[in-house]
Parts: structure tokens; C-alpha cells; sequence
């Protein structure tokens, strides 16, 4: 009968469980850091290429659906009597009436447009707007890419 030796004994058992456990749960700690670490990274760096909307609430005093132009008075916002009025371009070919139906054919938001063959209005109608800000160095551009009709 052939006679075992000691080291060979010791290399046939097993690792306890407790000593498997602690790699693994050092390798998955390291794992979440990472993820969550990238992910916070990535939250905190301003990119300058995306383009973020915002959302603004108020009463077009002013529209033009031959240029597509509107001014804009946000609520909550106090002007100055000597402040120009802002103006957007509305680009949004996509619209939302105030019932809630959506148009998607191009048109103009009829609660913007003018009465009859007048291309302006200037009947305060409110609505809720997406829009983007553009700054070029000089005076910043204000770009609705979202109308809803809110009266």
C-alpha cells in the first residue's frame, strides 16, 4: 500500500469558505467604486457639445408666423420698462394645443398665429415652452424647439 505524504494532504483540501469569500468581496467592492465613481464623474463634467432644454411658462405677447418669431414674458420674471422684449424662434414642427392633441404636420400653434391673413398676433396667449439658449459671444439666441398651447 503506498504511503501518502503530508504535503500532498495539505494541497488536497479544500479552502475554507471564508477564505474564498474575501476575494470575491474585495473584487466586487472594487467593481461597485468604479461603477459608481465613473457615474458620478460623468454628472459632474460639464460637456459643452450637449444641448440641454428648459422648460419656461408664460404669455407670448408678440408672434410673427411668417418668421417664426414670438416674444416672451416668463412668469415670475420682473423687466424693467427699459428691457427689450426676449425673442424665440419657434423651430418646433411638432406642437401641443390646449386640449392635449398633438400636431406633428409642420403648422404653425394656432394659438400663436394671427387672425386671418395677419400674420401677426398680439392677443397674449399662455403657453408652456422647451427651449434652448444659445450664446455666440454677443447677444445670446433663445430657440423654442417645444409649443404648448396653454388657453
Amino acid at each position: 500500500m503506498p504511503v501518502a505524504f503530508p504535503d500532498s494532504l495539505q494541497a488536497a483540501a479544500s479552502t475554507p469558505p471564508h477564505r474564498r469569500l474575501a476575494p470575491i468581496a474585495f473584487s466586487l467592492a472594487l467593481v461597485a467604486v468604479g461603477v459608481l465613481g465613473g457615474v458620478g464623474a460623468t454628472t459632474l463634467v460639464h460637456d459643452p457639445y450637449t444641448a440641454r432644454t428648459e422648460v419656461l411658462v408664460g404669455t407670448v405677447t408678440w408672434s410673427n408666423d411668417q418668421t417664426r418669431l414670438i416674444a416672451f414674458e416668463e412668469d415670475g420674471t420682473t423687466r424693467s420698462p427699459l428691457d427689450g422684449d426676449t425673442i424665440y424662434a419657434v423651430i418646433a414642427d411638432t406642437w401641443e394645443d390646449a386640449n392635449g392633441t398633438i400636431h406633428a404636420s409642420g403648422t404653425y400653434p394656432t394659438c400663436l398665429a394671427g387672425e386671418g391673413d395677419d400674420p401677426v398676433s398680439m392677443d397674449r396667449h399662455r403657453v408652456r415652452l422647451e427651449v434652448l439658449h444659445r450664446d455666440t459671444g454677443g447677444q445670446p439666441q433663445h430657440i423654442a424647439v417645444n409649443v404648448r398651447c396653454l388657453d
